[in-house]
């Protein structure tokens, strides 16, 4: 055999009548090593992940799995139009989801090692009521962040915009076949009322200039109208 050791692989052996034998680098073997099997814990956090895998669901908008260093334990995000889930955890997962209308900034951030990865990691605030603390929530270890930051910013300001209108509503008439909605307190004269045209207008330009895609004009527009 010469010095310079040929690479794994099937070879006629020297010294077995150069009958096939496999080579794996070190010694001559009468099969392949067997491949190592997934310790206990790898094979737990895959069955647990595979069970949370939302990356199917018809209602995301965005979706991503954390990619920790360890590659064990990484979080879950999907974006609807009404919710942003996230659950973290491995052998038991910690679900929470908050209400896209709820945030109302998103900033992203990623360390030297994170660069290195391709991965970063989302900050995001919300407040779930007038009366309540603010809230941070962190998605850490998120492949292609940028795009989540501008999913789940998008999101939120269509969410923010229906519910201030929804807020601003007590109910709809309509007076010359169109349809208007009275703001409460005030009264019901058609004349001194909120005009749902005016809003579905405003998306309607929204989505002209490119603020919205198609599926986010739809979503702002079911929620307008309460559907």
């Amino acid at each position: 055999m010469s010095d310079q050791l040929p690479p794994p692989g099937w070879y006629a052996a020297p010294h077995a009548n150069n009958e096939q034998r496999y080579w794996d680098g070190a010694q001559w073997l009468e099969q392949p090593p067997a491949e190592k099997a997934p310790s206990r814990l790898q094979a737990m956090a895959s069955n647990v992940a595979s069970k949370h895998d939302h990356s199917s669901d018809a209602d995301a908008i965005w979706y991503a799995v954390g990619k920790p260093l360890t590659g064990i334990g990484g979080g879950r995000y999907k974006l609807t139009d009404e919710y942003l889930f996230h659950e973290k955890g491995t052998l038991s997962t910690k679900a929470q989801q908050i209400r896209t209308s709820d945030i109302y900034d998103v900033d992203s951030a990623q360390t030297f090692a994170q660069k290195a990865r391709g991965i970063g990691t989302i900050t995001l605030y919300a407040q779930r009521g007038a009366d309540q603390e603010r809230e941070r929530v962190v998605l850490e270890d998120v492949p292609d962040y940028r795009e989540g930051v501008n999913a789940i910013n998008r999101t939120a300001h269509t969410a923010r915009e229906a519910r201030r209108v929804r807020e601003n509503t007590q109910h709809v008439s309509y007076a010359g076949g169109s349809p208007v909605v009275t703001q409460p307190g005030h009264s019901s004269d058609p004349s001194a009322a909120f005009d749902l045209n005016a809003e579905l207008a405003k998306l309607g330009d929204m989505k002209a200039q490119g603020i919205l895609d198609d599926e986010e004009f739809r979503a702002a527009k079911r929620q307008l109208l309460g559907l």
